[in-house]
């Protein structure tokens, strides 16, 4: 698999405390989306093309403590997201990136194993980690990229938006002070096509 992201603009995030996840809206108009959440989500398509279907916006804000992660942390990939068919949590489902189906299970491969479908992310403080590069393997359950010999890495920015492939392979870290962490995400379409702008798009 390749793993894939680009930095594509800069934002300023709102310090919200909770957890809102999953909302689904169109990429186009970005119906769907509640008032506040539309502006984040607008600013973080730049430079995306392909903006068709129904994507998935997430943002998690807490008050952290020195040593506390408030996203997954571990090499992993998050997979795509098809709610009629995918549970993410609670039920018969799993929670994103942790556990998991069996990786011989159509479901795993159709949320996994794919090049289509992406992710954007960003965060207003430096507590996740990436990996870019190509890799003979694939993700285990839950996304798991533990058993891979990534190398190195690099540290994404803070108030950056990255835009990554369905393979993009990322962790959180653990904060080193006490501070109040906010992620957004937005999970593209799992037919998603992933393509961006050279014009507007940067990486350092």
């Amino acid at each position: 698999m390749i793993s894939i992201a680009k930095e594509t603009g800069k934002i300023s995030l709102p310090l919200i405390i909770g957890e809102y996840s999953m909302i689904p809206f169109n990429l186009k108009t970005l119906e769907g989306l509640p008032g506040y959440a539309k502006s984040i989500a607008s600013k973080m398509l730049d430079g995306v093309k392909n903006r068709d279907g129904i994507a998935f916006f997430t943002i998690h804000g807490e008050k952290l403590k020195k040593g506390e992660t408030l996203r997954r942390g571990g090499p992993h990939t998050d997979g795509n997201y098809e709610p009629l068919e995918m549970t993410f949590g609670g039920g018969g489902g799993w929670k994103v990136g942790q556990d998991g189906r069996s990786i011989d299970n159509p479901i795993h491969k159709r949320q996994y194993n794919t090049d289509k479908g992406g992710i954007i992310i960003c965060s207003n403080y430096h507590a996740c980690k990436g990996w870019i590069g190509e890799y003979d393997a694939l993700p285990n359950k839950g996304g798991d990229c533990s058993h891979i010999d990534l190398g190195e890495g690099f540290n994404l920015k803070a108030d950056t938006v990255y835009y990554g492939n369905n393979h993009f392979i990322h962790e959180s870290l653990p904060m080193n002070d006490d501070v109040h962490r906010v992620m957004a995400r937005i999970t593209m379409p799992e037919n998603h096509e992933y393509e961006f702008s050279e014009r507007e798009a940067t990486n350092d």
